[in-house]
């Protein structure tokens, strides 16, 4: 099985089909390695669910800061790996009241993602996997749990 963002080297073309090392694949299956989504955050639900783990950086298991580089990654675009620089990295800075999708939300040593002015994605440790939550209530909750606040909410 191909996994997405997969590089691959075609060896040979016939109309729709290009065949590679594994066998052939629809050409509408593929995109150059140079290709770039619109939104950079386009596919980062692939990961809900996936096993939160400290370091982590693929299906296996993910942490917070790696759920927003790796969707840069397959973009072809650059971001630091860890939350600390991420934070310094991104400069548009938005408030709360003005969060909307593809926001990023940090705290100390953690970051979320907006999927909307209501709700977010996080590799949550304290879950265990890669969850879509409430806004408002992971805020609350992270100020409980961990006596954190958010300390910044950027914009790409």
């Amino acid at each position: 099985m191909i996994h997405e963002r997969s590089k691959i080297k075609v060896l040979e073309r016939k109309k729709k089909f290009f065949k590679f090392s594994k066998g052939w694949i629809n050409k509408n299956q593929l995109k150059p390695i140079n290709y770039k989504e619109k939104n950079i955050f386009n596919k980062i639900k692939i990961f809900k669910n996936i096993k939160y783990v400290w370091g982590g950086k693929s299906y296996k298991g993910i942490d917070c800061s790696a759920l927003v580089q790796i969707c840069y990654n397959f973009n072809n675009e650059y971001c630091p790996r860890d939350t600390k620089d991420q934070i310094k990295y991104f400069k548009k800075k938005v408030k709360l009241k003005n969060i909307k999708k593809n926001n990023i939300i940090f705290w100390k040593g953690h970051v979320a993602v907006a999927l909307s002015k209501k709700k977010l994605i996080h590799a949550y440790g304290p879950m265990k996997k890669t969850v879509i939550m409430s806004i408002d209530e992971t805020i609350k909750r992270i100020n409980r749990t961990a006596n954190l606040k958010v300390i910044g909410i950027k914009s790409l």
